[in-house]
């Protein structure tokens, strides 16, 4: 064996240059996959440090929190913090930056990195501020330039709700900059897996305390550590009652319950009440409201408030006529507006109060009731505690200094109510039920505005005070109240598995290169058996068996394949490594980050070499196996071919021919979403069919010939009908990659196919985001005004159609994020655009109409269902139709999106949808808009608008084709990343052709020496050679492209598929003129052998 080895060396070099080749790709594509989970997860440990869990709130708690934790987990560490986002505009020049995360940081945050912070001064009259290299190069700023920072300013009121301000929302500071530090570790931090870079702010943390007028409260707290405990229910044992947004206020004979929110939420309500009657303390609830008129008869009252309580055995009115039982639509009044009014029992009482619309709407609302009672100014009658003391009105001296966040007419104020103020402040004039109250005035974010318990029998207040708060916190869980540990780095590692495999990716992107190397293997040692064939003969007539010949080159072909196989691993190594190089620079469109590195693993090494040995030796297999087949004297001849057709090949081609069509025909008729599969099949039955018509007739015989030279060279393809065969085989696989692949290449959408409704744009000329959330509308004069635009302005907004989306921040679910989404990003869809419609589905839960209005069935509790982009569900979040993608709502809960329908390439690949009213019910702390879907015919005029009026909040307006074209950026370079490998698959191809062509000529040089000897020149003779590879060529090209159209035929009859015909049939013509010229150069170097002693063997 070893002399056979060295003998053949040259052809036997050859075949293991072509197991090298196939090693190399396929274990090149491993390491690319290795490569970037690891540099996924080195991005996860760089942009957190030493931080494993970490809480970030809407709310904010207490600083000193952290000391409470630290002292509980012992070992660990733990940072408090203030995380926001907002918009930093460089002073000087007016260079913006949107989407910037904001960090008010201490010392102590730089030794979660291990790094030096540069100092946060907060002297001076401009505090410093350090930024990450990313947002510096945004800038262009320089070390002491002044940089505007604007973000939401703290309010601990709901702004959505009657009494929330949104004027003022905005805050902005300016500071200096002084210092920058590099896109790793602590200038890489955030806690949502990505790759980019975030824009990173950092500044002392009591500048943006003071900034926030939250001195000595934070909403963040990062935990490092590697113990075992449960950070969350440590948590749990060292809140307090603040840090739930819970104020306990005590009185002489109760204590109440309230929110720094002013308003309890319906499940801490229902947990208070629980509490109370486990410990059999008496309750009140309590549910304040403002009535803007009460009204009897012809004489009214201004702006007063009332309250709908549940008053049990605790307090009590002292009854000055009528009755104090209340039904639905009866009220009390105290003796001071029952007199001012001149009621009396049985009248009717009209109040009209403000409900608050979406869009910060107020519409006047009308409640009849009957007077029931009239009670005394005393006891609750005139109980000012019964209305939370809100900012600008409970601290106010009198009505006319009221600083209201709703519109008053300060007008309607009399000298009385003034009077009746300086005595009783804000103490109710009017009660009702409280099934009345939650009827007329609960909102989303809450239901009372207090509970009030008293004493339980036997005990002092002070001593169930403290009982109940015990048993309060044992009750209320910390994520209840919105403070939720999650396992950060524990996520950030699961994460960095990806959306996307990359090892399956490549060997799918290289399949046809690894099967094109596989071929060629294949025809090396067809071309090394056939060489020895006359040996071959000679071992048969010895006496040897044909088993045992078998096993010889089994043995050769082994060894060939193993020392090929190992090389291939140090050239997969490089291989990889070229891809990492091309991901980081040519293809980064692909990754989206520069920050890959090359991460080789040595069970990867193991894998590809066994698997590249497998298939390099089941390629040999079927070689040798065709052995048997052939006769004693034909080998001895020198003969290695088999002539007639076999009736398998048949029935291949008629069998695969009728799938082809089957599938065709299913593929027009089946959902589109199934088809699109069908036509890719029915493409790659049709090449499988044309190839095994093209070995039917290269086995069909020699007939006369009659076209002359170029007849003569392509009749001498089917001399040996296996190498023409396997070199048509190379050219088609190759060509229907690239012709595949260049088909569903995506082009920019012009303007007027984005404007069309059933396009991935749905109509929307313009999509919009905001730093700091809206809560005026639009397409109103009032919100316009509100917002800051002029009249001159409003004639071009007035153009427009504006659709505000509510926004529940999340990770990226497009093709985007390369690390796998788990909370991905969700959209509160309005009525508006439900009614409206628009963009093209690619599946449904139910055929309707309107597929849109599926976002308002009812399928259950903690059961919403969503809309989500095709394929962004398929190959992001790996979910299909009725699958359920499960998130974690404001109480602690969970809640489930189920898909009920798929956008097909839509503006929407980064996020779920929901209608508004189920966002709002689950997700009610988000308050205002944070983007908007625009309809415009001046898409250019009205982003500058909008986003220089609108630049402290952050508006940046987006093309919606320059989203589609992002999202097809993605898709097209993983596209030129297939095109490219699917071109060293045709090299390959064209590399098995020369070698072909040079087998050819050297065995038949006696037949080429006649015919020289009969006067033809060589330059004839050199065409001939050439029209048979020429026509091998073709019948490739042909085979592989027309199936390759049939596959991709829904994308050729899809919006946005504008297809480079030209390109691609020049890139065809260039493909045929290369193989051409590389099959001219081998026909040069061949004939210049002397072909006398030729002639002389041939005689």
């Amino acid at each position: 064996m070893r002399r056979s080895l060295i003998y053949f060396w040259r052809i036997n070099l050859a075949v293991m240059l072509g197991v090298a080749v196939a090693t190399a790709v396929l274990t090149g594509a491993l390491i690319v996959g290795d490569s970037v989970r690891g540099s996924l997860r080195d991005l996860s440990l760089s942009r957190l440090g030493k931080i494993d869990h970490a809480l970030v709130s809407e709310r904010f708690f207490r600083a000193s929190l952290e000391r409470d934790l630290e002292r509980e987990l012992n070992t660990q560490d733990v940072v408090s913090a203030i995380s926001l986002s907002g918009t930093a505009v460089h002073a000087r020049s007016n260079t913006r930056a949107s989407r910037v995360q904001i960090q008010g940081i201490d010392n102590r945050f730089a030794n979660l990195f291990d790094q030096i912070l540069p100092e946060l001064t907060i002297e001076g009259i401009f505090p410093s501020v350090v930024v990450n290299e990313s947002l510096q190069k945004e800038l262009n700023a320089q070390i002491g330039d002044a940089i505007l920072l604007s973000f939401e300013q703290s309010d601990d009121i709901h702004r959505e709700s009657l009494f929330g301000r949104v004027d003022g929302a905005v805050q902005t500071i300016r500071l200096t900059l002084a210092g920058v530090l590099p896109d790793r570790g602590m200038g890489r931090f955030g806690l949502f897996a990505r790759q980019t870079v975030p824009l990173n702010v950092y500044l002392s943390l009591p500048v943006l305390q003071k900034a926030l007028g939250q001195r000595g409260r934070v909403n963040t707290l990062l935990v490092s550590g590697d113990s075992d405990t449960d950070v969350q229910e440590v948590l749990s044992r060292v809140a307090t009652p603040d840090d739930l947004g819970i104020i306990i206020r005590r009185e002489t004979d109760y204590f109440a319950i309230e929110s720094t929110q002013f308003i309890l939420k319906s499940h801490i309500a229902e947990t208070i009440q629980q509490v109370s009657a486990e410990l059999n303390a008496p309750h009140m609830s309590i549910l304040t409201y403002l009535a803007n008129t009460t009204q009897v008869g012809e004489r009214e009252l201004p702006y007063s408030t009332i309250s709908a309580l549940d008053v049990g055995n605790l307090g009590a009115f002292q009854l000055v006529d009528g009755s104090l039982q209340l039904g639905e639509d009866d009220i009390l009044l105290n003796t001071w507006a029952a007199e001012d009014l001149n009621a009396q029992v049985g009248d009717e009482v009209k109040v009209a109060y403000y409900e608050v619309a979406p869009g910060e709407k107020l519409l006047t609302r009308w409640a009849i009731f009957q007077l029931k009672g009239i009670v005394a100014m005393a006891g609750l009658g005139a109980d000012e505690k019964l209305s939370p003391d809100y900012p600008g009105l409970g601290d106010a001296n009198n009505m006319a200094d009221w600083e209201a966040p709703f519109p008053i007419d300060l007008s309607r104020v009399r000298p009385e109510d003034e009077d009746y103020w300086d005595t009783y402040r804000d103490a109710p004039k009017a009660f009702v039920s409280a099934a009345t109250g939650q009827r007329l005035w609960q909102s989303r974010f809450g239901v009372l505005t207090a509970i009030r318990i008293g004493a339980i029998a036997g005990e002092d207040i002070e001593t169930t005070a403290k009982r109940f708060e015990d048993r309060l916190l044992k009750n209320i869980a910390p994520e209840s109240a919105g403070l939720i540990f999650q396992p950060v780095k524990q996520q950030g590692l699961a994460a960095s598995a990806g959306a996307t495999d990359f090892s399956g990716l490549f060997i799918a992107f290289s399949q046809f290169l690894i099967i094109s190397a596989a071929l060629l293997v294949g025809l090396l040692f067809r071309l090394s058996v056939e060489q020895r064939g006359r040996e071959v003969g000679m071992r048969m007539v010895s006496g040897y068996s044909g088993k045992k010949i078998r096993r010889l080159f089994s043995c050769e072909s082994l060894v060939l394949a193993g020392v090929g196989g190992i090389t291939g691993l140090i050239g997969g190594v490089f291989y990889a490594y070229l891809i990492i190089v091309g991901l980081r620079t040519y293809w980064v469109g692909a990754v989206g980050t520069s920050d890959l590195a090359l991460h080789i693993h040595a069970s990867s090494l193991l894998l590809g070499y066994a698997i590249s040995l497998i298939v390099i030796l089941l390629a040999i297999w079927l070689t040798l196996r065709r052995l048997g087949n052939i006769s004693v004297r034909a080998l001895l001849s020198g003969v290695t071919e088999a002539v007639r057709a076999k009736p398998r090949t048949k029935w291949y081609a008629l069998s695969s021919l009728i799938l082809a069509a089957f599938s065709l025909g299913g593929a027009v008729v089946v959902d589109p979403s199934a088809g699109t599969g069908l036509f890719f099949v029915s493409g790659a039955l049709w090449m499988v069919s044309g190839l095994c018509f093209l070995s039917l007739w290269f086995r069909r015989g020699h007939r006369a010939i009659r076209e002359g030279i170029i007849g003569m060279g392509v009749q001498n393809s089917k001399r040996q009908p296996a190498r023409s065969l396997l070199c048509a085989s190379l050219i088609g696989c190759a060509c229907f990659v690239i012709v595949a692949v260049g088909a569903n290449r995506r082009t920019d959408l012009t303007q007027n196919i984005a404007q069309d409704k059933a396009s991935g744009t749905g109509g929307f000329a313009l999509i919009a985001e905001v730093d700091v959330p809206i809560y005026r509308d639009f397409n109103s004069k009032e919100g316009q005004f509100e917002l800051g635009f002029s009249q001159t302005d409003a004639e071009l907004l007035n153009q427009a159609q504006f659709i505000p989306l509510r926004v529940l921040p999340g990770e990226d679910a497009s093709c985007l994020n390369l690390y796998k989404p788990d909370s991905p990003r969700v959209l509160g869809v309005p009525e508006a655009l439900r009614q409206r419609g628009g963009f093209t589905f690619q599946q449904t839960s139910t055929e309707v109409e309107n597929p849109w209005t599926l976002l308002s069935e009812d399928l259950g509790a903690d059961v919403i269902p969503a809309i989500g982009d095709y394929n962004s569900a398929m190959w992001i979040l790996h979910k299909q139709l009725g699958d359920d993608i499960v998130l974690q709502n404001e109480m602690g809960g969970t809640v489930k999106l189920r898909l009920v329908g798929l956008l097909k390439t839509s503006i929407f690949q980064s996020e779920l949808l929901i209608s508004e009213d189920n966002f709002l019910r689950h997700f009610p702390d988000q308050s205002g808009y944070g983007a908007f879907l625009v309809e415009t015919q001046q898409p250019v005029q009205l982003t500058a608008l909008v986003e220089s009026r609108l630049k402290d909040i952050g508006l940046d307006a987006v093309s919606t084709t320059q989203k589609l074209a992002h999202f097809q950026e993605v898709e097209n370079t993983y596209l030129s990343t297939f095109q490219t490998l699917g071109g060293l698959g045709l090299l390959l191809g064209t590399l098995g052709l020369g070698i072909v062509l040079l087998r050819n000529v050297i065995e038949r040089r006696g037949e080429l020496a006649v015919l020289r000897a009969f006067g033809f020149r060589r330059a004839v003779l050199s065409r001939m050679l050439l029209a048979e590879n020429g026509f091998l060529m073709l019948v490739g090209l042909a085979i592989g492209s027309v199936s390759a159209l049939i596959a991709v035929a829904p994308h050729v009859m899809s919006y946005g598929a504008l297809i480079p015909w030209g390109s691609l049939a020049l890139t065809l013509v260039i493909i045929y003129g290369a193989g051409l010229i590389a099959s001219a150069i081998a026909v040069f170097f061949a004939l210049r052998a002397p072909l006398l002693p030729a002639l002389k063997q041939e005689m």
